[in-house]
């Protein structure tokens, strides 16, 4: 109830003659803050304590019966600057939105979404994706600047209906600025397969003129999980290519191994995840995430975490552009805070 008088007031805000043919909206967000101490032994470096606004999100969603098994759908959802960090309000990066419809044939949005690839990999995280902890600082990486952990604006997404367990996904993002000699359309599939206790999928993206133009970089990932009681396990192994030139690439390989345990309303979780060299010598990381979560509510979660990434010394891995550290360092992180879901 609360959630409905909360968007019927955004609704009202912005069109108060749609609300009364659209009721069906529902608000809804994330606000997880945590105080992080950072530090690193690189030379000269200096410890810091922050605020963290990490994933915060806001959005707005719902849904209109067009008769026939069809409705239309829509989402708005923007990251929050929580801590006031940016100044940038409900204006810190549109996350998932755009519109579609769904109905027996699966379902069909328009606008900035998440990849399957990198969806692929939301099953087995502990950490929401944005924050220090998160495997993702080198999981679906390519040495410290290629991600393949995004969402595509400008792209056209349709996942078809489940059968028997299977679902596959498939997105595709034209490049909007386009030219003779260059066409950065990323194309990106997935396969699911999720019953009773078990968890898989496979995702492929390419990304044509990503680093050398007349070469397409690339990414294969498969994710793993195996629910056992109160307890699941994870694995997720990954090899991304990208093409130093015309006629010279490479491939790292990733790999992450985590799981969790709960004991009544506590939560005890961990991930160590590797990222393999580039096409240098001495450019792979190591991590190691420790999670503590204790559930007030379902709600309502208290958090804290302790994670160090260790960089072999011709890379500078980051944790969440924490601005700490150097090629070769080991940097960590230990925060604290709550996580409430609305």
């Amino acid at each position: 109830m609360q959630k409905k008088l909360i968007a019927l007031a955004v609704a009202a805000a912005f069109s108060a003659p749609a609300l009364a043919d659209n009721a069906n909206i529902t608000a809804y967000g994330v606000a997880y803050l945590t105080v992080d101490s950072i530090s690193s032994n690189a030379t000269g470096a200096v410890s810091k304590l922050r605020t963290n606004s990490n994933a915060s999100r806001f959005g707005v969603k719902g849904s209109e019966d067009l008769g026939d098994g069809l409705k239309g759908i829509y989402q708005f959802e923007v990251q929050v600057d929580g801590d006031g960090s940016g100044g940038n309000g409900f204006g810190n990066g549109t996350r998932n939105t755009g519109v579609g419809l769904e109905g027996g044939f699966g379902k069909v949005i328009f606008g900035n979404w998440d990849t399957p690839f990198k969806s692929a990999h939301n099953k087995v995280e502990l950490f929401g994706n944005t924050s220090a902890f998160t495997a993702l600082n080198l999981i679906g990486r390519a040495g410290a600047s290629k991600n393949f952990n995004t969402r595509l604006k400008n792209s056209v997404q349709y996942w078809a209906p489940k059968v028997g367990g299977v679902q596959g996904g498939i997105s595709f993002a034209p490049d909007e600025a386009k030219t003779a000699t260059s066409n950065k359309s990323d194309l990106t599939v997935a396969a699911t397969f999720e019953q009773g206790d078990i968890y898989a999928a496979a995702a492929y993206e390419s990304r044509p003129d990503a680093t050398t133009a007349g070469t397409t970089d690339s990414g294969l990932r498969l994710v793993g999980k195996y629910n056992l009681g109160d307890a699941w396990l994870g694995a997720t192994v990954e090899s991304i290519k990208v093409n130093t030139s015309t006629s010279a690439s490479y491939s790292q390989k990733n790999l992450e191994l985590v799981g969790q345990y709960k004991l009544g309303a506590d939560k005890f979780a961990l991930s160590f995840a590797k990222a393999g060299k580039t096409a240098t010598a001495n450019t792979g990381a190591t991590q190691l995430a420790l999670r503590y979560g204790h559930d007030f509510s379902k709600r309502t979660e208290l958090f804290a975490a302790y994670t160090t990434l260790k960089n072999e010394s011709a890379v500078n891995y980051d944790l969440n552009s924490s601005g700490i550290g150097a090629a070769g360092d080991t940097k960590s992180v230990f925060g604290a805070g709550l996580i409430h879901k609305f």
